[in-house]
């Protein structure tokens, strides 16, 4: 870019250039510089280069003819993950990105302090490639507020995919900020529907950073990768918001609320198309924004948010096109549903959870090289991981962690595909009362119930479907009996899913197919060790037709309540 941003005596001031090409020396006195001056200059030369590069953008088709989301001026759409496929930058664009950086360079030599240029210069490093470059950038060559250099490392860590560092120069930035501003740094209104956006709407400012930090760790995509992503990944938008605002646009377009909220709420564009002027046509060309790959929602509902423990598949809709916010982290560029079989059981003052997938009928794992993860999360803590390098698409883990309640993330990552698969549940606290029970784990039978927890959690089936097999292995742990033994009541039912107590005195009074249910009961003193009593069952399901049950056992000790563990389970 043939851009002269002042002269050359003024220019010699810069300790990064003592002396500059055709005579320039820096032993000149150091003359005032005008600041106002050298903004604007830096100002018209990014201006250029946006000008430059919107005129050489790749051609495609008209803009997409629906909108799954509209926000002011924009028309949002999902799409199809097809946006991973970037063309190459044309070389002219690169250079003259090149000549700017080169030239907001010589900017922050003359006004080390500002923010704009110390923002810019980040900002399009980051757009070359050169994150270390940017991360120097915001480091060590930053003179620009303390908080404002932080929240740009942070921008640029998360740009290079470095979460953890991310992190933490985001919670450098944010204990610098004044009260006000970092309330709204926290201010995610963009973001929410429904009932949170009206339990946020009522909160102040140091209970909303609270409800945004809970919030964007139980949504973290992937927590074997990092806990904290989705809400670096907002404070990095918070950040390219800042920068962007007083800048020049890609699309040409004046920055107002609707493009800030756009940035918010699905990011900001990785690369842009044109779409072509009809001949003749005296229309301006529409821009379209591309992501670097698929979006997901991975903010939960407001029952999980309230209910941790109790949180179902149910409390995430990842692939919602409507959703009010999208993510689509560098690491995953899909992740779907897993299915799975998770079970937890004591152990002294810990929580003992196996967990077994099998994801066979997933293409964009199938043949993959696959770590598995099975973590232990509570309350924005990761209490507890297990890891299983080279793992199949079917198979078994378990953790052990001192976790009363909080979150069970099963994942699976083809890191160098980009491919992966989780499920995300609540761990209740432990139910109150003197006996308690397990969850049920389903396995293939080991042998006639030798209640072997090492043969039964590995062949624990991988999925809640299964076919209707005469002998499927049913195991439990019933804990708090009485030493010296006792008589207990168990009751194993599997019913449909959709029967309530009418049908189910219906099948007793013959008006229904018996073959709709199983119920078993009996009474036994169980052999105890170690402060628990185990038990594995077989039970034939061959005579149930298809459809979906739920699995229910009672156990009944003298003199206590009757004590619950329930399955649903699908009959194929």
């Amino acid at each position: 870019m043939a851009f002269t941003l002042i002269g050359c005596a003024a220019l010699a001031i810069s300790l990064a250039h003592p002396a500059m090409p055709g005579g320039c020396a820096s032993s000149q006195p150091a003359p005032t510089i005008d600041s106002t001056r050298v903004l604007r200059s830096a100002a018209a030369a990014q201006r250029a280069f946006e000008t430059f590069r919107r005129n050489r953008l790749p051609t495609a088709d008209a803009a997409h003819d629906r909108c799954d989301v509209r926000v002011g001026r924009y028309c949002y759409w999902r799409g199809d993950g097809g946006d991973d496929d970037e063309p190459p930058e044309a070389p002219s664009i690169t250079q003259r990105r090149d000549d700017l950086i080169r030239t907001l360079d010589t900017a922050s030599h003359l006004l080390p302090g500002d923010d704009w240029i110390a923002g810019q210069r980040v900002r399009y490093r980051i757009e070359a490639g050169r994150t270390e470059a940017a991360l120097r950038a915001a480091g060590a060559q930053c003179r620009a507020a303390a908080s404002w250099c932080d929240a740009l490392a942070g921008y640029a860590a998360q740009a290079s995919g470095q979460f953890a560092a991310a992190d933490s120069v985001y919670s450098q930035a944010i204990a610098a900020m004044q009260p006000a501003e970092r309330c709204h740094w926290f201010d995610i209104s963009d973001l929410l529907v429904g009932a949170l956006a009206r339990r946020f709407e009522g909160l102040g400012c140091s209970a909303r950073e609270a409800f945004v930090r809970r919030l964007f760790w139980m949504g973290a995509p992937l927590y074997s990768v990092s806990e904290t992503d989705l809400l670096t990944e907002y404070l990095a938008r918070v950040t390219r918001t800042r920068i962007a605002g007083h800048s020049a646009a890609v699309d040409g377009e004046t920055w107002r609320d609707d493009t800030r909220a756009m940035v918010l709420r699905y990011g900001w564009s990785r690369w842009y198309t044109r779409s072509m002027r009809a001949l003749g046509s005296e229309l301006e060309p529409s821009y379209t924004g591309h992501d670097a790959g698929q979006p997901y929602d991975f903010l939960p509902s407001a029952h999980a948010f309230d209910s941790v423990g109790h949180a179902t598949e149910a409390d995430w809709q990842l692939d919602d096109p409507r959703a009010q916010t999208g993510y689509a982290p560098s690491y995953a560029r899909s992740i779907d549903g897993l299915p799975h079989q998770i079970a937890r059981f004591r152990r002294g003052d810990s929580t003992l959870v196996v967990a077994a997938w099998d994801a066979r009928r997933d293409t964009t794992l199938l043949g993959r090289s696959l770590d598995a993860a099975l973590v232990l999360s509570d309350e924005g803590y990761q209490r507890a991981i297990a890891r299983q390098q080279g793992a199949g698409a079917a198979g078994t883990i378990s953790v052990s962690g001192v976790v009363d309640s909080g979150l069970v993330s099963l994942e699976l990552l083809a890191s160098k595909d980009h491919r992966a698969a989780r499920v995300r549940l609540g761990a209740p606290a432990r139910e109150p009362g003197r006996v308690t029970v397990s969850d049920l784990l389903l396995h293939t039978p080991t042998g006639g119930g030798s209640n072997d927890f090492a043969a039964v959690s590995g062949s624990a089936l991988g999925s809640a479907a299964i076919t209707g097999i005469r002998g499927l292995g049913v195991y439990w742990e019933t804990y708090g009996l009485r030493p010296e033994g006792e008589p207990v009541r168990f009751t194993l039912a599997v019913e449909r899913a959709s029967g309530g107590w009418l049908h189910r005195a219906a099948e007793r009074l013959r008006l229904v197919d018996a073959s709709s249910g199983v119920r078993i009961q009996w009474e036994e003193v169980p052999r105890q060790m170690n402060g628990m009593a185990a038990r594995d069952l077989r039970i034939d399901l061959s005579p149930l037709r298809r459809g979906r049950y739920r699995m229910q056992l009672s156990v009944t000790a003298a003199g206590e309540p009757p004590v619950l563990a329930a399955r649903e389970i699908e009959i194929r």
